[in-house]
């Protein structure tokens, strides 16, 4: 696989509180395969090649020391990995000529600031892609792809941290996911399955991490974070789906679950010119039951990967500097 990206970047000030960028990129994207199995009678060897186009544009206003707002425009190209390119529904060798590279525009508008002891930030994104590269079928661990026709993936992001006092800082983040297929259709013999409107698999729709981290006091440091996330679809006909982490409910299609916490407590030292940070963790304290990743359309239903129950490690950092 070889790969050649020129691109060129433009930043300029229009006055002290407007800024704009502008920038342009070319990718060709070359992947090459030599086949030295032969004894099958088959040469699968073979080469493609994807090129394209990109570009992004983008404002920023400084309305004032305490508030930043901006907007963002980019399109982008993404080829297929190795491994979706190479994994043919088929079983054949060589590659799969019938996937292609995805293309996406998005749009993103947002601003961050401060409030007195308060910083926060809030952005909201529209992504349009075309060709979209999803997983559409699994078997016996191998992944199968293809391309969608278009999907639509929208969202918004919170995020707020404050330190009441100068050992605790406070931090929580919001993401609403609204991701779709625009236009999806699977073609099995004569029949035809359109997933317009289907929710993306694998991506929850509401995802919330809150978290706190206190110290130094006597060279330690702690850190809390617990995360809940709602329920995700497995499947790209949506009947299939895993309850929000730690949800009690087996019936529940939407609602987020009670969620994981992790902890972890880290001490800071100094010997000579050696920096030592020894730390221990404990993750899923309170011993959640919750799935920790999904196989996408996975074969007869075989979806879901539990996560684990409540553990522990230990570990060390350990750094050198010359004073």
């Amino acid at each position: 696989m070889s790969e050649i990206g020129p691109f060129a970047q433009l930043h300029w000030n229009f006055s002290p509180t407007l800024s704009g960028s502008a920038g342009v990129r070319y990718d060709a994207v070359s992947f090459d395969v030599e086949d030295h199995h032969l004894s099958d009678g088959v040469d699968n060897s073979g080469s493609r090649t994807m090129g394209s186009w990109s570009g992004n544009a983008g404002l920023t206003f400084a309305a004032s020391t305490e508030f930043v707002t901006y907007m963002n425009v980019a399109t982008s190209f993404e080829t297929p990995t190795t491994t979706e390119l190479v994994n043919q529904p088929n079983s054949t060798g060589g590659f799969n000529t019938d996937l292609n590279p995805q293309r996406a525009v998005t749009l993103e508008l947002g601003g961050r600031g401060r409030i007195g002891a308060f910083n926060y930030s809030i952005a909201g994104f529209l992504g349009r892609i075309s060709d979209a590269i999803v997983q559409f079928s699994e078997v016996s661990g191998r992944g199968f792809f293809t391309n969608a026709g278009k999907v639509h993936n929208d969202g918004i992001e919170v995020g707020v941290d404050v330190a009441p006092v100068a050992t605790l800082r406070l931090f929580g983040s919001y993401t609403w996911s609204h991701y779709r297929f625009a236009d999806y259709k699977i073609v099995n013999g004569t029949a035809v399955d359109t997933l317009d409107g289907k929710t993306l698999p694998g991506v929850p729709e509401a995802f919330i991490r809150l978290g706190l981290r206190a110290g130094p006091y006597k060279s330690f440091y702690l850190d809390l974070d617990h995360s809940m996330a709602s329920s995700i679809f497995a499947d790209d006909h949506n009947t299939l789906y895993v309850n929000g982490w730690g949800e009690a409910g087996p019936n529940v299609v939407d609602g987020v679950g009670l969620g994981v916490t992790n902890l972890r407590v880290t001490w800071e030292g100094r010997a000579g010119a050696w920096a030592l940070s020894p730390f221990a963790a404990v993750n899923n304290l309170w011993d959640r039951q919750y799935v920790g990743s999904l196989t996408i359309n996975g074969a007869v239903g075989r979806v879901f990967e539990p996560a684990p129950g409540r553990n522990a490690y230990l570990g060390m950092e350990i750094g050198w500097a010359r004073d």
